[in-house]
């Protein structure tokens, strides 16, 4: 670089020499006449001299070197430019650097705080863990909670008193029935006693309006941690009073239906005592009380080949494999029905109700020795409901083999113990949407038990009683689409043969070939006036089997929360076929019958 410098400064000073003028000398040359003339490079007729040519070769590289100092200049300055811009960049790295530690050291801070958390919520985690049973127990404590309450009226609204949760409900009904041929039954049908067809009663229709099926209930639970207690009432107008009739004020006394207390854990067990429908009777889930399988009848004497009683029970049940299978035992009210010809007054096995004990004087009632005892099971694999039970009943009556010689000497209780098996199941399609149920019982004494109510004992001669076989069965169809509940039962209700001959050849005992049922289509004249229409003489009227077809159908115009508005209708086709008797002679009595029902529920 300062080479460089020297010779430019040597050419710029050879420059200034050449263009000094030499002493006397003028940069312009005088011409001869006067006139002066620009010396040039080269003179007209004349070569350029040396130094002349030298000049003009320095012109040309200082020229160059100009250039070459303008290009070292502007490489200068963007060199300069360049650094600027490095140490910009280095600025800015340096500033990034700073960012970058600041945003590590929060990194660094952020972990430590999430590791912290994680071991939070690790040890949040372990305690869900170690509350697992605990809360699967309380969703085992929601669900069997959830499996009492069945839904027989939409949104049914519960009210708190105190620790308690009440459940009102009920509906209220006006409702008719008319029948081919009278009953004097009044809205349900005594199916054992429909009249022939040539009887006075047989001539007659009958024609019945009442509200008193009009049904109130409530429901009252306490929940534990890990159990519910609580009870169930449920009452209608089904009942007369010594005072009660239709002339006026159709004034009915309140009767109970259901009447109950229950304990129930979360592990399934489940106590419950009072009144209520049998263990026998068909349930739809589990051994749950109100989930039976109650037919959608207005008739409250439902259909024959129901199964059913509504009495004191007390019964004990539980479930195992992870509800799929329920086992149960129960201890039930148990009752005597009686039936036969042609025995003589040498046994009793029960009363008139005696009104200081608060009976009906007008109603016989069994002198029993102990309960009816049931023993169920039920399962439930995924698909459908389905039950065997088995039933014990004890027989009782006080025998007098010395009565024809109007003595008690030698009088005794003679007892025995028959039985009975029960089976069915309940086969819900499409979520419920139609329903098939079967069920049948058989065995000796349980007539009782079946809707047409056939006796279930009669006599032997010597006075001890007979068990007699009852069949009781019932096939039913019922479909909900929409708003509509459409149905269908048949079924029926049999009681067989029990007779024997007495010392004298005479038969006695129920539905004897000997029997004589001449006059059961022979209509006579009035017992008395004007509330006495004759009965059959002549006639045995043992009954066989009640063979019936019950179709019909509920409409909801309204289902929600506030309440329930339905209409229904059913027609029922029952027959009652008598034991052949004399001259194999077996009448039947048919009656044909229509119900309306229009009923709000309370919600």
């Amino acid at each position: 670089m300062k080479r460089g410098s020297n010779k430019v400064s040597a050419l710029i000073l050879a420059s200034c020499v050449a263009m000094v003028p030499q002493a006397g000398m003028s940069v312009f040359a005088q011409s001869s006449t006067g006139t002066t003339t620009t010396v040039h490079t080269k003179i007209a007729g004349k070569k350029p001299s040396s130094i002349e040519l030298e000049l003009q070769e320095m012109r040309q590289q200082f020229q160059q070197q100009q250039e070459e100092i303008d290009q070292l200049k502007q490489q200068l300055q963007n060199r300069d430019q360049q650094l600027q811009q490095a140490q910009d960049t280095a600025q800015q790295a340096k500033q990034a650097a700073q960012q970058a530690q600041t945003q590590v050291q929060a990194v660094q801070q952020s972990s430590s705080e999430n590791s912290e958390a994680y071991t939070n919520l690790k040890q949040a985690v372990q305690g869900v863990q170690a509350d697992t049973a605990q809360t699967k127990a309380v969703v085992t404590t929601v669900r069997q909670n959830d499996e009492g309450m069945r839904e027989n009226y939409a949104n049914p609204i519960a009210l708190k008193f105190k620790d308690a949760f009440l459940t009102p409900g009920g509906f209220l009904a006006a409702e008719t029935v008319d029948r081919q041929r009278a009953t004097g039954g009044g809205l349900n049908t005594p199916f054992g006693s429909i009249p022939f067809n040539n009887s006075a009663l047989g001539h007659q229709n009958e024609f019945v309006a009442t509200g008193r099926q009009s049904r109130i209930t409530l429901l009252a639970e306490g929940k534990y941690p890990h159990a519910t207690i609580g009870g169930y009432y449920e009452a209608d107008f089904l009942s007369a009073g010594t005072t009660s009739n239709n002339n006026e004020s159709n004034s009915y006394t309140l009767r109970q239906r259901q009447m109950w207390a229950r304990y129930k854990n979360t592990n399934g067990l489940t106590v419950v005592g009072g009144q209520m429908w049998s263990f026998l009777t068909e349930t739809t889930v589990g051994m749950q009380n109100r989930y039976e399988a109650i037919p959608l009848t207005i008739d409250p004497q439902y259909v024959p080949g129901f199964i059913w009683a509504r009495q004191y029970g007390f019964r004990v049940y539980d479930n195992f494999f992870n509800r799929k299978i329920f086992t149960g035992i129960a201890l039930e009210n148990p009752q005597t029905t009686f039936g036969g010809q042609g025995f003589t007054n040498n046994f009793v096995l029960g009363t008139a109700g005696n009104p200081g004990g608060l009976l009906n004087p007008s109603t016989n009632y069994s002198i029993n020795m102990a309960p009816d005892v049931i023993a169920k099971v039920d399962f439930e694999p995924g698909f459908g409901h389905y039950e065997i039970a088995g039933i014990s009943t004890f027989l009782r009556d006080r025998v007098y083999p010395n009565a024809s010689t109007k003595s008690a000497v030698g009088a005794y209780n003679s007892d025995k113990v028959a039985g009975a098996v029960e089976a069915g199941a309940w086969l819900p399609f499409h979520k419920g949407l139609y329903n098939i149920g079967v069920r049948g019982m058989y065995g000796q004494s349980v007539g009782r038990y079946g809707a047409g109510g056939l006796p279930d004992s009669t006599v032997h001669p010597d006075g001890t009683l007979a068990p007699l076989h009852n069949t009781v069965a019932l096939f039913s169809a019922e479909l909900h689409p929409g708003k509509w509940d459409l149905y269908e039962y048949y079924g029926g209700d049999y009681a067989g043969r029990a007779y024997y001959l007495n010392p004298a050849g005479a038969s006695v005992g129920y539905g004897a070939y000997t029997f004589n049922n001449s006059g059961c289509e022979t209509e006579t004249v009035p017992s008395s006036s004007p509330y006495g229409p004759g009965g059959q003489a002549n006639c045995a009227n043992d009954t066989r089997a009640i063979v019936n077809e019950t179709v019909g159908f509920w409409y909801n115009f309204y289902r929600g929360g506030k309440g329930k508005l339905a209409y229904g209708m059913q027609y029922n086709n029952a027959q009652r076929k008598i034991w052949s008797g004399l001259d194999g002679l077996q009448p039947k009595a048919t009656d044909n019958m229509f119900w309306t029902s229009f009923r709000y529920y309370i919600p």
